[in-house]
């Protein structure tokens, strides 16, 4: 035997309570029988009055309270098995690493709102399976698909600019490493979410997003501003720098939305422009995950109390 909400059998403490205070009651309404009623009058007026009855009926009154109890703690006796199923899809978040994201045109920095938009992007999924993406020059897998979403947040803790030592920006590396994380199998399920300023330095991300349109469905998330904005980097007094060219100017990282916008349409999804963050993470999910297909994504055997 075992209970479900144990914490109701605190409920008894009162049972010693409520016997104090009828205790009381009973002794006070006596007290003022007498007072009321004069001795030889007693039998005659009250004699119908049966102490017997009504200390069975407070007697009853407990048992129906602790019975109470009983049924809101859930008792339990052993256990039944059956099987559930969980439909979902298959969702890879893919996050800029590069240097430009430490630019804070978005406060404190695009990493950190990225960082920040994605945990309210998780938060608003209704079970599907979730993997991360890590990309700069290079990108590697740095969450498998899953439905804990607990490794998952904590693998997006472990993100910054210094994770991937090949610096620059490669969203068709990102696209190549969620093709391999999905492997084989239906498309109509699956989507890649790309957190990223748009400046594609390395390959075509429009013409990798097209090859892979019968594979998945892309959605951009564009970080930063039209205008432009400094990229910070510690200086070596301990101070702060900013990334320069070849020719020792300063260079101003710019978002690129055109270029975010077709490599999402190429694939069917679509771009947006992260600003409130929650908004646009509810966008995606109702626009556009929630019109796709789902599939069974694992069946398990469950203990079911009696």
């Amino acid at each position: 035997m075992s209970f479900g909400q144990p914490l109701w059998f605190w409920g008894f403490a009162f049972l010693p309570l409520l016997i104090v205070l009828y205790a009381r009651n009973e002794s006070r309404r006596s007290k003022l029988l007498k007072q009321l009623v004069a001795a030889r009058l007693f039998d005659r007026l009250a004699g119908t009055v049966s102490l017997r009855l009504r200390r069975l009926r407070f007697a009853l009154l407990l048992l129906g309270f602790a019975a109470l109890l009983v049924s809101l703690a859930q008792p339990r006796y052993g256990y039944t098995w059956e099987q559930s199923k969980r439909q979902g899809r298959d969702v890879l978040i893919a996050i800029d690493c590069s240097k430009s994201m430490n630019a804070t045109d978005l406060s404190p920095s695009r990493l950190a709102r990225a960082k920040l938009a994605t945990q309210d992007l998780i938060g608003q999924l209704p079970g599907d399976r979730v993997g991360l993406i890590a990309f700069a020059g290079t990108a590697f897998l740095q969450a498998p698909l899953t439905i804990d979403y607990g490794a998952v947040l904590n693998s997006l803790s472990e993100m910054d600019t210094d994770i991937i030592p090949r610096g620059g920006t490669n969203i068709s590396a990102a696209i190549a490493e969620a093709d391999a994380a999905f492997g084989k199998g239906e498309s109509e399920n699956r989507c890649l979410i790309i957190f990223t300023d748009g400046e594609d330095l390395e390959a075509d991300a429009v013409a990798a997003a097209n090859a892979e349109k019968d594979h998945m469905r892309i959605f951009t998330v564009g970080l930063g501003s039209t205008e432009g904005s400094l990229i910070p980097v510690p200086g070596d007094n301990g101070g702060t720098n900013f990334v320069k060219d070849e020719n020792g100017q300063i260079v101003k990282s710019r978002l690129d939305e055109d270029r975010l916008r077709k490599i999402a349409e190429t694939t069917g999804g679509f771009y947006v422009h992260l600003q409130n963050g929650p908004a646009e993470m509810k966008q995606i999910v109702r626009d556009g995950l929630a019109q796709m297909k789902e599939k069974e994504i694992d069946a398990r055997l469950a203990r079911r109390p009696i």
